[in-house]
């Protein structure tokens, strides 16, 4: 309410209620002018009317001549005031009043206000978040797309894996993709130059390498050296390595300073001071007994007799060529070995062995030392003595690589 308003309306009421009384000598019309107030005074709402009301007490009290004489002094002096007063403090009060009405009101407008400018910023705060979302939008469209291309790549991976283990198998057989090879890597098998590496790496269509996979070797060629070096102070020593193709195990025991002969159905490119090659089966007797003071099978036994390499099928060709590294071994010799262990099974590859099937295969070696490689994922391994936990392990039938290896330092049994 605007308050300097409300004071020039008391002051027009006070000048109003001064024409109620005007001191002697004024004219009479201005007198008149006085008792005939303007229309707007008198109808005006929140001023009274005035009457002698006001002064009924004079009448009552003042009875005799020279009472009556002062009550008359008094009306002409007092009644104009107190009429004038009781005007001036009734608009007055009507006034204050109608301020007090209007400030509930304005209060009241003001909390409705009040209230729905918070409506107002609430809606402000929401309209923004809603703006937010709709710029990540774009956002949430590429994960989206992301996702589909992913969903569309796992649904072609049955397809990945059929192709993977075609190239495998043309990898590992002496088939015509060896005879006239038509990649790098088929030159690399036709050569005698592809080896087994610990870290298995494909290839996209457009030609991009990747790391598909880590395989058992990780460990086994640290497991041989390690107990290479305790078992044999001096490096003038003989050493067989059976199955030495796709493996450096031979070339780096050579460069060692070791003696190697090293021992295989198929060639091997790799040449060195200390190593020899001899081109053959371990099953046939070729090497003169009690040769080699140590002979290694790194994941070799397992697949002999199967065929997978191009070599000659039959039963228990594992135990035979055990039975002839048994031979060939000096009396105090050591035999390193390393198998597929885990629940028992025979693949197109080599065999899975478990603690019955590997304890018949070593029947002439005592065991020294035994541990367990498990895989926990497609790219790791562990090492473990514990056989329970090894003899779980399941192969992949996907492409048959094994969930565990067992690896074994063993000695001659001494007739």
């Amino acid at each position: 309410m605007d308050y300097e308003k409300i004071l020039e309306r008391i002051s027009d009421v006070y000048q109003q209620s001064v024409r109620f009384y005007r001191p002697a000598g004024n004219e009479e019309n201005e007198s008149s002018k006085t008792r005939n107030l303007p229309n707007q005074l008198i109808n005006n709402s929140y001023v009274p009317e005035i009457d002698g009301n006001y002064l009924l007490f004079f009448n009552e009290i003042y009875t005799n001549t020279t009472r009556k004489w002062l009550k008359n002094l008094l009306k002409k002096i007092a009644w104009p005031i107190l009429k004038r007063q009781v005007y001036y403090n009734s608009a007055v009060r009507q006034l204050l009043y109608n301020l007090i009405q209007k400030s509930d009101e304005y209060s009241t407008r003001d909390k409705e206000v009040n209230k729905k400018f918070s409506q107002l910023e609430q809606k402000i705060d929401q309209l923004s978040q809603l703006k937010q979302k709709i710029d990540q939008l774009p956002r949430f469209e590429q994960k989206i797309e992301q996702l589909s291309q992913l969903e569309q790549k796992i649904d072609q991976l049955p397809q990945l894996q059929q192709k993977i283990e075609q190239i495998s198998t043309e990898l590992r057989t002496n088939s015509s993709v060896t005879n006239q090879p038509s990649s790098n890597e088929e030159s690399k098998i036709a050569s005698g130059l592809w080896f087994n590496e610990p870290i298995i790496v494909g290839y996209h269509e457009n030609g991009e390498a990747y790391w598909a996979g880590t395989n058992e070797r990780i460990f086994e060629k640290t497991f041989v050296l390690q107990f290479l070096a305790r078992l044999y102070k001096s490096s003038n020593i003989t050493v067989l390595d059976v199955g030495a193709a796709e493996s450096l195990l031979s070339y780096e025991l050579a460069s060692f300073n070791y003696s190697v002969t090293a021992i295989d159905i198929r060639p091997i490119a790799l040449f060195h001071p200390n190593l020899k090659f001899v081109k053959t089966d371990i099953c046939n007797p070729v090497l003169p007994p009690a040769s080699f003071d140590c002979v290694i099978a790194l994941s070799t036994l397992e697949h002999i007799g199967l065929g997978w390499y191009g070599d000659e099928t039959g039963e228990s060709y594992d135990i035979k060529a055990v039975q002839q590294i048994s031979l060939l071994l000096k009396p105090e010799g050591s035999f390193i070995l390393t198998v597929p262990y885990g629940k028992k099974a025979l693949t197109p590859v080599h065999r899975i062995y478990n603690q019955e099937s590997l304890q018949k295969l070593i029947q002439d070696f005592k065991i020294v030392q035994i541990s367990y490689g498990v895989r926990k994922d497609d790219f790791t391994w562990t090492i473990t003595e514990n056989e329970l936990e090894a003899s779980e392990k399941e192969h992949n039938p996907n492409n048959y690589l094994p969930g565990a290896v067992a690896m074994l330092v063993c000695k001659k049994n001494i007739v």
